[in-house]
């Protein structure tokens, strides 16, 4: 079993969100603030496999749960949108592991793989606009899932704590490579496009035909590649050594 806290580095797919609009009207002004998402959890099973004494092969099943995700816009038109994103993966990875003693009951271990991802994002909120007493206020609920694949690359000592039990201290990287996310959003199926001029926003699935031709430009889905640096610990037990 495993268990490990992480570091995500800010990338591509957290600059894509601070492009947030509410609408895709060009005459619309938005000002987006972006917090959360910087930590990660790690929760993971494992079994692996004996080459010889020194090679193993092993599958890895497990979860990794972001902080929370926060995301604000004031619009030049008066509205207000705050978002709460919850994310979560869950993930498949075949492994190579390669180990040398270094001391009596000590070892060095690396490890490199991939794998398969699903990952889970969802979004509770609201926005809320125009002066009294004609106020609108509207909730926001969605539910997307997308699916991609995993790296990981790690580096570990392994400490003998009886005859075939061990405990594992390591740092390791954790990248995941999705390529879009759809589903509920607002009672609609609909995912994050991002447009030609960079603004990202939620269109129905339906209605993405409308909007090029309305805006006069090309959308793409949002991806999400990003990785985290993860402190870990485990503890195994080997069976034949």
């Amino acid at each position: 079993m495993r268990y490990g806290a992480g570091e995500r580095i800010p990338g591509r797919f957290d600059g894509d969100l601070r492009q947030f609009s509410s609408t895709f009207n060009p005459l619309v002004f938005s000002d987006v603030n972006l917090k959360g998402g910087k930590t990660t959890n790690l929760y993971e099973g494992f079994v692996r496999f004996l080459l010889d004494s020194r090679n193993r092969v092993g599958f890895y099943v497990g979860r990794n749960d972001w902080q929370n995700l926060q995301l604000t816009e004031v619009t030049s038109d008066l509205y207000y949108t705050k978002l709460n994103s919850e994310i979560y993966s869950y993930h498949v990875l075949g492994m190579y592991h390669f180990s040398m003693p270094i001391f009596r009951n000590w070892e060095w271990e690396n490890g490199v793989g991939m794998g398969f991802t699903s990952a889970d994002w969802n979004i509770r909120g609201y926005s809320i606009g125009e002066p009294l007493p004609n106020t609108q206020y509207f909730n926001q609920r969605g539910r997307l899932r997308g699916s991609g694949l995993v790296y990981r690359a790690e580096t570990a000592i392994n400490h003998r704590l009886y005859e075939n039990t061990f405990f594992q201290i390591g740092i390791g990287y954790h990248h995941i490579a999705i390529d879009k996310f759809s589903g509920n959003y607002n009672g609609e199926t609909s995912s994050f496009y991002i447009r030609a001029d960079g603004r990202v926003g939620v269109i129905d699935d339906t209605r993405i035909i409308d909007a090029t031709v309305s805006t006069a430009q090309t959308f793409r889905r949002l991806d999400m590649n990003t990785g985290a640096w993860t402190l870990y610990f485990s503890a195994f037990q080997r069976f034949l050594d």
